[in-house]
């Protein structure tokens, strides 16, 4: 029978969660979704979900996740694969081929003066993957792993004197986006988070665990360090759970080298356990510039996937630039 591909919407969640479940236990793949969270993502109307049907079944998908365009230009996450049992058949090359045009008419349609970098990842040590995007015109760019700790009793950890901690407040939402963009802001390719991906990501999402989230503020009450807590339907170890993941880890420049983040993030973790989680997770950037990944080292953390970045760039006249090559 032949594929035929279109749009997926909220009817569609329960089938695309089932078959992002049948991929991780092919392989990991760092997206994997419960119901729920594929119908949030798909609340923004810049996101775009397309499936590949062969007759009523779901075959395979792909998710273009756009962000604010802004002076860098526009910058969309992909995201795709193939059930486990339909590889080989040229499905991923179809889709892929599909979502890279879709990227390109989101640009024409909302920043069209601007460059585009679309990203997409493979799992270290899937050729198949690596040669899908790679016969696209992609380019390999940075790696990542997806790093876990098994929780236990843990020990409190002493904070530098001067800093009060309390819990993530939804109430303060916007000072801490503030807060998070300077935190990242000499990051590579990390554009500003933008209200409306906070609210979706961070304040709003069922995922958040507002209670199990740390901020710290210095003497003034300014924020000088945080460490997030999500909680996913599908815990992205693999394991049994519960896992407490953690999406972002920042402090301020003014606050670095002090324990900030160390002591914060051992607090999130101690707490986390007190509440019944086996497990915790998070991806940190193989050229973090901050020693990230010492830090996640220290606090129990082993890497269990490397994941490879792969990028196409495109100039504003609808080309390449640079032959496709990625700025260094």
């Amino acid at each position: 029978m032949a594929i035929a591909t279109r749009d997926l919407v909220g009817a569609d969640a329960d089938a695309l969660s089932a078959l992002m479940r049948r991929i991780e236990d092919d392989h990991p793949t760092g997206f994997c979704l419960g119901a729920v969270e594929i119908r949030e993502l798909m609340g923004k109307v810049d996101n775009v979900f397309e499936g590949a049907f062969d007759g009523d079944d779901l075959v395979a998908y792909t998710s273009l996740l756009p962000s604010v365009p802004d002076d860098t230009g526009l910058r969309i996450i992909l995201f795709g694969d193939v059930d486990p049992a339909r590889l080989g058949e040229g499905i991923g090359t179809l889709m892929l081929g599909r979502s890279l045009d879709r990227a390109r008419a989101i640009r024409s349609g909302v920043a069209p003066e601007a460059a585009v970098r679309v990203a997409a990842t493979t799992l270290a040590g899937r050729d198949d993957q690596t040669d899908l995007v790679v016969r696209a015109g992609m380019r390999p760019w940075r790696h990542s792993f997806l790093m876990v700790a098994r929780l236990g009793r843990r020990p409190p950890v002493g904070l530098p004197s001067g800093y009060s901690v309390a819990a993530f407040d939804p109430e303060a939402a916007e000072e801490l986006r503030q807060a998070h963009n300077a935190a990242f802001a000499g990051y590579p390719d990390r554009p500003d988070a933008s209200p409306d991906f906070w609210t979706m990501f961070v304040v709003g999402a069922a995922h958040a665990r507002h209670a199990l989230s740390a901020v710290a503020r210095d003497e003034r009450g300014s924020v000088a360090s945080y460490v997030l807590a999500h909680e996913y339907a599908v815990t992205p170890s693999g394991g049994p759970g519960p896992e407490v993941h953690v999406p972002y880890v920042g402090t301020l420049p003014e606050h670095r080298g002090r324990g900030l983040a160390s002591g914060l993030l051992a607090d999130v973790l101690r707490r986390a356990s007190a509440a019944g989680y086996l497990t915790a997770s998070l991806h940190v950037d193989g050229a973090n510039p901050t020693g990230a990944l010492r830090i996640y080292e220290r606090a129990g953390f082993r890497q269990r996937y490397r994941q490879d970045s792969y990028v196409l760039e495109v100039s504003p006249t609808g080309g390449p630039s640079g032959g496709d090559s990625v700025s260094r």
